[in-house]
């Protein structure tokens, strides 16, 4: 048991400071605790499946405390943040105003023509367009423009307009979606009731949309079918 716990624990921060030393970009879209936690699960899990000699608590112990590891890793930075750069890494700008930082580039193993491609992904074909370019803790690069570059916002124009909350799905396919009643502060008899009002029966909708205001939007089968 003991020994099962050691080396758990040994292959768990083993892999956290491989993926740490890998950098970013090797990362893809998971921080590296989530990464390696996953790795380690889908190895553990598979084992008593693939071989039946192997007792089921022998997965069971190692599941437990890589759970238990994940969920302490995640907790401890908050209350010790020295600890974030063993567990995690800090987001980097690698272009300000701009301008290459070719160090940061250097630091995170990218190339320029990797970088100009983040860029064009992000709608980006000049260089000097960009504000700040920022690789992000799970590897994604975020783009920010230049204030000139911005799209024009109504603010921006002097408009001020009406806000009315995101859509929810009131009905699917036929069934009142009753959570949705409840965010949105309706009723069932204030959903009949637009049913009613355009001759409308509830098997009729495949989907029924609302937001906090009463907008709505309304999707019938032969919707779908055109």
């Amino acid at each position: 048991m003991v020994t099962i716990f050691i080396r758990t624990i040994i292959i768990y921060f083993s892999l956290i400071l491989a993926m740490r030393m890998m950098g970013k970009r090797q990362i893809g879209q998971l921080e590296i605790t989530d990464l390696v936690s996953t790795l380690l699960l889908s190895e553990i899990a598979t084992l008593p499946i693939e071989n039946q000699d192997i007792p089921v608590i022998y997965a069971i112990i190692p599941i437990i405390i890589i759970m238990t590891a994940e969920i302490v890793s995640a907790a401890l930075p908050s209350k010790f943040p020295k600890l974030k750069n063993l567990f995690s890494t800090r987001p980097e700008t690698l272009v300000k105003m701009g301008a290459p930082d070719f160090e940061a580039l250097k630091a995170a193993r990218m190339t320029s023509d990797e970088l100009m491609v983040a860029l064009r992904k992000n709608g980006i074909s000049d260089i000097d367009e960009v504000g700040y370019a920022i690789l992000e803790q799970d590897g994604s690069i975020s783009v920010l423009p230049r204030a000139e570059q911005r799209p024009a916002t109504v603010a921006d124009v002097g408009i001020t307009p009406t806000e009315n909350g995101m859509f929810h799905i009131m009905i699917d396919n036929g069934k009142i979606n009753q959570h949705s009643l409840v965010a949105t502060g309706q009723s069932c008899a204030w959903l009949k009731q637009q049913l009613i009002s355009r001759n409308m029966e509830l098997h009729e909708v495949a989907l029924m949309l609302s937001d906090e205001n009463g907008e709505i939007r309304i999707f019938t089968a032969k919707d779908e079918e055109k």
